[in-house]
Order: C-alpha cells, then structure tokens, then sequence
C-alpha cells in the first residue's frame, strides 16, 4: 500500500471517529458512519497484519469473546427471531475492537473524539431546547422534563450518561496545561458544565443526577486539596443548588419522591414504575438465574423467560410493559450464564484496574458511570447503550493500552 492511501485511510478512520462520537447524542447517522467505517476499514486492506494485532492483544479478544458468546447462545435458544434481533443490536461490541485494536487511535487523537462528542451534546441540547420552547408557546404544552423533553431524540437515561462522561472530559482537561478550548478555556470550561448541569436537570434522570452530584463531589474534593476555605464554600453552594433543585422543580421532585418512596414501600405486584419494581424484578431474575446456572436462558430467550416469571409472581405491571431485568449485570447472567457473566465482569474490570494504575482518569471516569448505570438499566439491550459503551471503550482502550503494555505490571 502506497503511503498516500493509507494516510488517505487512516485520515478517514479519524474523521470517521469524530462523526460518530458528534452523532452519538444526536441519535442520528451513526449506523451509516459506522458502515463508512467498516468499508474504510475493509478497503484498506493489510489484513494479515491487522489479525496479527488483534490476536495479540489480550483485551480485544476478551472484548470479542463477550459477542460470541452472544453468538453460541443462539445455538440453545427457542426465540431466534429475538435473539437475531439481539445479535444485531449488539454488534458493535465485535465491530469496534476488532477496528480499533487493529487501528487504534493515537493518545492525542482522543481529544478531538471528546471534543465531539461534547459539541454533539451541546448541539442536541439546543435543539430539545427550541423544541421545547416552540412547543409551550404555540400548545402551552409543558415538554422542558424527562421524556417529554428529550425523547424526541433520545432517551434521557442515556442522553444524561453521556453528558455526564463529558462532564468528566472538560473537568479533567481543566488541570492540564494544554486547555482544550484555547485561549478562554476555562471560561467555556465552566459555562459548559453549568450549561450541562442545566440539562441534566431538565432530563430528570435520576441516576443522571445522582452521577453528577458524584462527580461535583470528587471534583471539589480534588480541586480544593490546598484550598480548604473555597472547597467549604464550593461544597456547601453545591449542596444548596442541589437541596434547591430538588424541593423547588416540580418534575425533579416528583421523580426523586416517587424512587424514596419505592425504597421505603413495599413495590405492588401491579406496579410498572420502574424504580418501585426493580426489587421484585431482581428477584424474579435472580430466580432465573438459579434455574439457568452455567449457560444462561440462551440469547433469544432471556425477555421471555423474565417474563415467565414475572407471571408465576403475579407482577402484573412488569408482564404488561415486558420489563428487562433493569440492571445490565443481572441481564446478562440471565442471557449467557456465569460464563458470559464472568467474561462481562472481566472486560469492565481489567480496564478499570489498568485505568487506575496508569492514571488515565477519563476511561476510570467512563467506565465508572457506565458500571453505575449498569446497576439500575440494561443499558446494553439498546443500541444507545450499546454503541457508546463499544465505541469509547474500544476507542480508549486501545490508544492508552497498546498490546505492548504488560498487563502483568507490577
């Protein structure tokens, strides 16, 4: 290959990352970047080689391994269409390790992705912003909270995970030296994330807020190590602005009342709320589970198996809105068993460990909130979820941790 055409390919794998990460709140195009991607990617050529990487790096074929044995569990399942359906919502997690483990990104291409992603955030905000407006003067109709507001793009659960990580972005490059807007870096740093913050109020996600509040917190507990007096005075603003938001925005309030409330009342078997159900859901998981051990229900059967016993237990509310199992590590276990379950564990974990050790704090910050959103939605049975969580963390992974990196390091 010439080295006009693969800088010609490798440009365009760039690029390509850029769109994708821009689109990825928007909900729009990001199937078609990623065809464009994997036609880049094919065209190219170097296949060989290309194996050679992938097969030499130990964090890919993890990664990889997780989506066959998605694969294998079609072999024992009795819903196939289903489990087609979940194989193709779940094909990024083969697609992008093999592309980037095989073409991973270098370190200081990671910048313009976040800058991306943050700009696509900011540009799909505005946009459910007019709608809203629009909306309220011409109907009168109130569409500023939680799906009203952002369900004519995105959900708000994943909307607010992704704001979230870019959140964590901008404060993390508000400590380097190399700001990452230029001149008025920190100016725009700080209007962003109030800007964010904002946001994150209207889409009324609860662990959105909850994820935010986190991150405020570790921020001030960082920023304010020799700065004692401005840190208390920062906390307790912070606090006050939450304590605020809470008692005085309707929506916010309503929503945070109704999860306290399910935490101290015994959920109703009729109940569809999911905050209130999520206990009798795990535990009628966790009853498939039991009864499906080692392999799990296969691919195609998880819903239906769910759903079976949702009906055994009388949860009336779960059978009628065929509730998933609302946390990603109780879906999983139920689907391809411990040994699917074990490989999940394994591909969140030793990155979050290597994370750690090397101080890469923006893939420990990613990986961090996608584990806490695992814990109450399964974010992986939507391409939403499914797309950001393969596309960053592949992205990440294999421009901090080249194969060369020695896992066993002490």
């Amino acid at each position: 290959m010439t080295l006009k055409r693969q800088h010609f390919h490798t440009t365009a794998h760039f690029y390509l990352s850029m769109l994708i990460a821009f689109f990825l709140p928007l909900a729009r195009l990001v199937p078609v970047l990623i065809l464009l991607m994997i036609l880049n990617w094919l065209i190219e050529g170097g296949f060989g080689t290309k194996f050679k990487k992938i097969t030499s790096t130990p964090l890919a074929l993890i990664f990889c391994l997780f989506y066959i044995l998605h694969l294998v569990g079609l072999f024992y399942t009795e819903n196939m269409k289903s489990g087609s359906f979940d194989i193709q919502v779940k094909l990024s997690l083969l697609l992008f390790p093999v592309i980037y483990a095989s073409k991973p990104l270098q370190e200081e291409k990671l910048k313009p992705v976040f800058l991306s992603l943050t700009a696509g955030a900011v540009v799909c905000a505005v946009i459910l912003l007019t709608r809203a407006v629009a909306t309220y003067l011409t109907t009168g109709a109130n569409n500023f909270f939680y799906e009203s507001f952002s369900a004519y793009l995105i959900h708000p659960s994943y909307l607010a995970m992704y704001i979230n990580v870019a959140v964590c972005w901008i404060l993390i490059q508000l400590q380097k030296k190399e700001q990452a807007f230029g001149k008025f870096s920190k100016s725009i740093s700080i209007a962003l994330i109030l800007y964010f913050s904002f946001i994150l109020v209207l889409l009324s996600s609860k662990l959105g807020l909850l994820t935010l509040a986190i991150i405020y917190l570790v921020a001030l507990v960082y920023y304010s190590r020799k700065k004692y007096i401005i840190g208390l005075t920062a906390l307790i603003l912070c606090l006050g602005a939450g304590f605020s938001i809470v008692k005085f925005v309707p929506a916010v309030h309503e929503r945070i009342k109704t999860a306290t409330d399910a935490l101290t009342t015994p959920a109703n078997n009729a109940d569809s709320e999911s905050t209130a159900v999520r206990m009798l859901i795990w535990k009628a998981a966790s009853q498939v589970i039991s009864e499906n051990f080692l392999f799990g229900t296969g691919t195609g059967d998880s819903k239906d198996e769910l759903i079976n016993e949702y009906k055994k237990r009388g949860m009336t509310g779960a059978v009628e809105h065929r509730l998933n199992a609302h946390n990603e590590f109780y879906q999983v276990f139920v689907a391809v068993g411990l040994i699917g379950f074990s490989v999940f564990l394994l591909q969140l974990l030793i990155p979050l460990l290597i994370s750690i050790r090397e101080r890469k704090s923006i893939y420990m910050s990613f990986l961090l909130i996608l584990m806490l959103n695992f814990l109450t939605e399964s974010m992986l049975e939507a391409e939403a979820g499914v797309i950001f969580y393969a596309f960053f963390n592949s992205i990440l992974c294999f421009s901090f941790f080249p194969k060369e990196l020695n896992l066993t390091k002490p």
